[in-house]
């Protein structure tokens, strides 16, 4: 019984569907991705909010430092890049994360990505040049993007980059 059993099961994967190994290959890469996606869960946006003055000085927020204000965001920035720590507020809470020291270093000192417990950031900038906007500042042109800890892009967002002290 055993054996017919083993049998049946081999003539059965044996038939195979006419896939090519190629195929066969690209199927496996599409549902093995299906899967993942569907592991992860729902995407939940973010809205991140103006750190503001008032945040800057509570909490020692001085030095140098590359700050990203979104495209029509208007009020300030809403992501600070610092030498060792960025920050982000998120539901009224100013956010601290850490910066990923392995990561490109933008100008000032400041890192491409930087990690938190709930969410992880990276600003990247879409030009080199930038351009001298004061005495200790340089603006770039630039985008940041969110993850949550699934790695689910929660927030992307092309602005100006702002570097400097």
């Amino acid at each position: 019984m055993r054996r017919a059993l083993l049998t049946a099961t081999a003539l059965i994967a044996g038939c195979g569907d006419g896939l090519s190994p190629r195929e066969e290959a690209q199927r496996d890469a599409r549902d093995i991705a299906r899967v993942e996606q569907v592991n992860r869960g729902p995407v939940i946006p973010i809205v991140p909010e103006p750190i503001l003055y008032p945040d800057i000085e509570k909490n020692d927020l001085y030095g140098t430092s590359c700050a990203f204000v979104a495209q029509g965001g208007g009020l300030g920035a809403v992501a600070l890049a610092m030498r060792e720590r960025g920050y982000m507020k998120l539901d009224g809470k100013l956010v601290r994360f850490s910066a990923d020291s392995g990561s490109a270093e933008l100008p000032f000192g400041a890192r491409h990505k930087y990690d938190g417990k709930k969410f992880a950031f990276e600003i990247q900038l879409a030009d080199q040049e930038g351009r001298q906007s004061g005495a200790e500042a340089v603006n770039y042109t630039g985008r940041l993007t969110v993850r949550d800890e699934r790695g689910n892009i929660v927030y992307d967002k092309a602005g100006e980059v702002q570097c400097g002290s």
